[in-house]
């Protein structure tokens, strides 16, 4: 087979970026230029949020309703952009579009506002922007350094790719022991075993190989790889081109949210260094901008996006690393697996293993959202525990005790605050009744509404639930029916195990991992942080 590049998505793309919308002409030329029927190209256009059937205003603000955002006066920055809006649009006679919208990305910048591609945090900074001039065209880069980084000079990037290509197969096969060695897992949320995942794609037979990174980070709470694009894009563009090597493809993408775009420049920038060397390894570099949801970031949904498809997560098995991107072997690892992946290549399994603290192996990124007085990304050693990066953080508002935390994003069961010593660690944290998930801390204060909390999490899910399976579709719309209901005080007493039945039924019968933790962070409330509005009897 040949690579095809997914021409409906990029015709799609560029339409939105010259028109601000799919006009219905378009897509039937669009239709005719590339050979497919017009109810493909209605198809793929019907499923993606980013994509605008209608016209859009002269201006366009669009606000995150998530976790973190609520946390920090979403609410209220939502209605101060709607009075902006029509303020404005009263004095220029131009029209502002406010929308609510899934999580930005910006958590440590909440309340998130995105202004076309340019970030604000409130409603002042943004409708500040409507009369700015000009947007930034770059991203302001920090000029922090940081361990995983093994080059300490630009001059030197890259030479660990290069060392394995001189070594042949020996070194592709060392580099897999060494990764193994390492115990380096998937820092997507899985926690899959990296080496034997290259291994997997390595021994596969296929016509043709593909390697992933998904840069798709879409989850409430995180943003560490937001980071990680805009700070070390060498390592993953260097990351991606050992895979490709190790497993033997040659074509390696980038797979990006379509609201990083400040970070796609960064990226694109590094790619054009990164492509020399790749061009010299016959490894074809690629960035595709997704546009949109949640659900692209489920690697066979990723994979769908890639094949010109709607993005509805496929049955598995069969696993990528069999029959991946066009039925061939697919390696698909995230951002930060990658990165870590290079500094192992570079410096070894054993140097790995000592930058842990309390028997845990390597380093960790980590985003920390919500009630802390400095959210950010934190470099940690593996093993530092919720309590310590919170200290990092600066603390808790006002000195404010910790009522809960979620330590691996929207995905991840709440812990008490009784959980505070526990080391931010795979292991751990499973030990705990949680996960490390996506690597993202979101601290809630006492005095907060824990089911208002749950709420919000659970109207995230069904928001961005595909509707491809039944059990995902309409459970976790009957969930916030239910939450509504407890919220507004309609709730009987038999909620909260409805609830829990919904919880287990969507667990047991979901196609992929949406629909299988979507009531997850809602129960634990319930089994651990009793709400302080009970439900009332029939």
């Amino acid at each position: 087979m040949r690579y095809r590049p997914p021409s409906i998505i990029q015709r799609l793309n560029a339409l939105q970026a010259e028109h601000g919308w799919l006009r219905q002409d378009d897509l039937v030329l669009a239709a005719r230029d590339l050979g497919v029927p017009l109810h493909r190209i209605e198809g793929v256009a019907s499923f993606y949020p980013h994509y605008r059937r209608t016209p859009p205003a002269a201006h366009r603000l669009d606000v995150c309703r998530d976790l973190a955002c609520a946390m920090r006066g979403g609410a209220d920055c939502l209605a101060a952009l709607q009075a902006g809006a029509a303020a404005h649009e009263a004095a220029t006679g131009e029209r502002v579009e406010v929308c609510e919208v899934s999580c930005l990305g910006r958590c440590d910048r909440a309340p998130a506002v995105l202004v076309g591609h340019d970030p604000h945090t409130g409603a002042a900074a943004a409708l500040a922007a409507l009369h700015a001039e000009h947007a930034p065209e770059h991203l302001e880069v920090s000029a922090k350094s940081y361990r995983v980084d093994p080059y300490a000079r630009p001059g030197e990037r890259y030479a660990t790719v290069r060392a394995l290509a001189a070594g042949g197969a020996a070194a592709a096969e060392a580099l897999l022991g060494e990764l193994k060695e390492a115990g380096l897992r998937g820092m997507g949320g899985a926690g899959f075993p990296t080496a034997l995942k290259w291994r997997t794609v390595r021994d596969a037979v296929g016509d043709e190989k593909f390697v992933v990174c998904n840069a798709d980070e879409s989850e409430p709470g995180t943003f560490k790889d937001r980071e990680l694009l805009a700070s070390l894009p060498h390592l993953v563009w260097e990351g991606l081109l050992l895979g490709a090597l190790v497993v033997g493809a040659r074509r390696a993408i980038v797979y990006l949210r379509h609201e990083y775009e400040l970070e796609r420049r960064v990226l694109a920038r590094e790619q054009e260094i990164a492509a020399r060397i790749a061009g010299e390894l016959g490894v074809a570099l690629e960035i595709f901008v997704s546009p949109g949801g949640y659900i692209m970031g489920e690697e066979t949904a990723l994979l769908e996006g890639l094949e010109d498809r709607r993005g509805e997560p496929r049955n598995k098995p069969p696993y990528p690393g069999i029959a991946g991107l066009f039925g061939q072997p697919t390696l698909i690892n995230n951002v930060e697996t990658l990165t870590m992946a290079t500094a192992i290549a570079a410096r070894g399994a054993a140097w790995w293993k000592a930058q842990g603290l309390r028997g845990c192996a390597g380093l960790k990124f980590v985003s920390i959202s919500g009630d802390v007085v400095h959210p950010g990304v934190h470099e940690l050693a593996s093993g530092t525990t919720i309590a310590e990066l919170i200290a990092l953080a600066g603390g808790v508002p006002g000195g404010a005790a910790v009522q809960a935390v979620m330590p691996g994003g929207a995905s991840t069961a709440f812990l008490g605050a009784d959980a505070l010593g526990t080391p931010l660690d795979f292991d751990h944290l499973r030990r705990a009744g949680s996960s490390l998930g996506s690597g993202a801390v979101i601290v809630v204060a006492e005095g907060r509404d824990m089911l208002e909390l749950g709420a919000n999490v659970t109207r995230f899910f069904r928001n961005e639930s595909c509707g491809k399976c039944v059990p995902c579709r309409v459970g976790t719309e009957k969930a916030v029916v239910l939450l509504d209901r407890w919220l507004a005080g309609e709730a009987d007493e038999g909620t909260p195990e409805l609830l829990r039945q919904l919880d287990r039924t969507l667990a047991q019968t979901s196609i992929c991992g949406l629909g299988q933790v979507a009531l997850l962070p809602v129960v634990s409330i319930l089994d651990r942080l009793p709400p302080t509005r009970p439900a009332r009897r029939s």
